[in-house]
């Protein structure tokens, strides 16, 4: 599925406040949803963008898994209902004297938990929000927009992968600006579900963060 975001005309209710700076995300966290902005999860990027003065793209860490569970009061893996995983970017990128155009696709890996079905011939269907922001060369939010990357199961199946296509479309100073401004992505997340990544995220292959696969220990 392709969608655009052109961010010189979104609605106002897409804009954050003028003043809000990077510094600012972390106490405005409801807002955004957003935890530190080091760029842990990998991002694949084409020769042409690697190339080219071209706007680097981040998926945040804490954001890079959404997890669903039956009760929310116990995450553990018995009460799992499904889980999704932002893998990768790739894109390519398109500079004008105002404007860069950068297509991205996004890779979504799903898996069923123990909960997701209430019988074996279920069928399971899932939407799940993730957000695509913009922020200028002085580190304000210039836009941020709500999408939803929808994973349907198959009988037999208990993992799913999807991939998202988009178009971002940010109006620049000149082509020389371009590489200053950037691309944040992650999911949606509660602050419980923000809280359960913090918790169980886990260095991946020397480079990256994913969350444990064990079973969580249930707490009182």
């Amino acid at each position: 599925m392709r969608r655009f975001l052109i961010v010189h005309f979104l609605v106002l209710t897409l804009f954050l406040p003028s003043c809000q700076l990077m510094d600012d995300l972390q106490s405005n966290i409801d807002d955004i949803t957003t935890g530190h902005f080091e760029p842990d999860v990998p991002v694949q990027t084409s020769e042409k963008l690697l190339a080219s003065p071209c706007p680097p793209i981040e998926i945040v860490t804490d954001l890079s898994s959404i997890s669903d569970f039956s009760d929310p009061l116990k995450m553990i893996q018995k009460n799992l209902i499904s889980r999704v995983d932002m893998g990768s970017a790739q894109s390519t990128c398109q500079l004008s004297a105002n404007t860069a155009t950068v297509d991205l696709k996004l890779a979504f890996k799903g898996i069923l938990g123990p909960k997701a079905k209430q019988k074996s011939s279920d069928k399971p269907f899932f939407s799940y929000p993730f957000f695509v922001a913009v922020t200028e060369p002085n580190g304000r939010i210039m836009a941020k927009e709500i999408f939803a990357a929808s994973l349907s199961f198959g009988t037999d199946e208990t993992e799913h992968a999807y991939y998202e296509n988009l178009r971002q479309i940010i109006p620049i100073k000149s082509k020389k600006h371009a590489k200053y401004y950037k691309i944040m992505i992650g999911f949606q997340l509660s602050p419980e579900q923000l809280e359960f990544n913090r918790e169980n995220m886990v260095p991946k292959d020397g480079q990256g963060k994913t969350l444990k696969q064990e079973e969580q220990k249930e707490t009182n």
